[in-house]
């Protein structure tokens, strides 16, 4: 064996000496490169797939950077990246202004589906929330949950992400369904820092998305009832994958990559890398959300 390895690495030394001696210059291969602008809120959950699709030996080399929703959304309208992967859709000024300038909407696809949870500290007394009291206690400052919850010790305090994040687009959309918040926030420039505060301060109530909950034990979702749109009332259930699946919980979330181009080949490898079969989509399941492109069978338990 040692002296096959030996023959082969002298044969490759020959020739390429005789190749450097050549008057020929052999053609270096073009570099395939993308731009990728990721939301700050999934960019610590996307980016294990980004380095492992590197690894496979792609010829498309992916530069994938961090920003906030706003700003990911601000760079592709403005064809300053290629794709972006953010966990939102496009916001209604978004919309105007794509109208306004005659830009049609972008290929985009679903990569996975999470959820948009209140969440609490190990050591907080809150067990569950409804619908209409998350929004009533955003929307109206009087609105008090001290008085509903009598063992809290006073009213919780409501820790978010950046006004830039998807974060916020999706509370307003989903919970407060265009009403203005009238409640002040305590307000973070990463969902990391909301995490922390809310670990520390068991009458804090923190706003994110599932996936930042996982491998987190002092940390906990709070379940929340509502009414789905048939006017079914749906009693409080853990937020877990079959439980999104079932659409059991209310406020849930897309992740999507959005694509410049969708006739650029390059861009267009990377999306279906993410959204098809395989690592992916088996990362995003066993990181507790569900992934878009996978077949699910609920089994019910007696």
């Amino acid at each position: 064996m040692k002296t096959t390895t030996i023959k082969i690495i002298f044969f490759v030394w020959i020739a390429l000496v005789f190749a450097s001696c050549g008057k020929k210059e052999e053609t270096v291969p073009e570099t395939r490169k993308i731009l990728v602008y990721c939301d700050e809120a999934i960019y610590n959950l996307m980016l294990p797939c980004v380095l492992h699709y590197d690894s496979t030996g792609s010829v498309v080399k992916v530069e994938f950077r961090k920003t906030s929703a706003w700003d990911a959304m601000a760079k592709l309208l403005a064809r300053e990246t290629d794709a972006i992967i953010i966990a939102r859709d496009y916001t209604r000024y978004e919309d105007s202004l794509m109208k306004a300038f005659n830009v049609y909407p972008h290929q985009r696809l679903t990569l996975a589906r999470d959820a948009l949870v209140f969440y609490v500290s190990k050591a907080s007394p809150l067990d569950t929330l409804t619908d209409e009291q998350i929004r009533n206690y955003l929307t109206d400052k009087n609105y008090s949950l001290k008085r509903i919850y009598k063992q809290l010790p006073s009213e919780p305090i409501i820790a978010v992400n950046s006004p830039l994040s998807s974060e916020l687009v999706n509370l307003n959309k989903l919970v407060l369904k265009g009403n203005k918040i009238q409640r002040p926030l305590k307000i973070f420039q990463t969902h990391d820092s909301v995490k922390m505060y809310v670990k520390s301060n068991p009458n804090a109530i923190g706003i994110g998305y599932l996936s930042h909950l996982y491998a987190e034990p002092d940390l906990r979702a709070l379940p929340v009832s509502f009414y789905d749109s048939t006017g079914k009332y749906i009693f409080p259930h853990n937020i877990n994958q079959p439980n999104i699946l079932r659409r059991l919980y209310p406020y849930i979330v897309e992740h999507y990559i959005y694509i410049l181009d969708k006739l650029n080949d390059n861009s267009m490898t990377f999306a279906r890398y993410l959204y098809n079969p395989g690592y992916p989509q088996k990362y995003f399941f066993d990181k507790g959300i569900v992934p878009a492109n996978a077949e699910f069978r609920l089994v019910e338990e007696e």
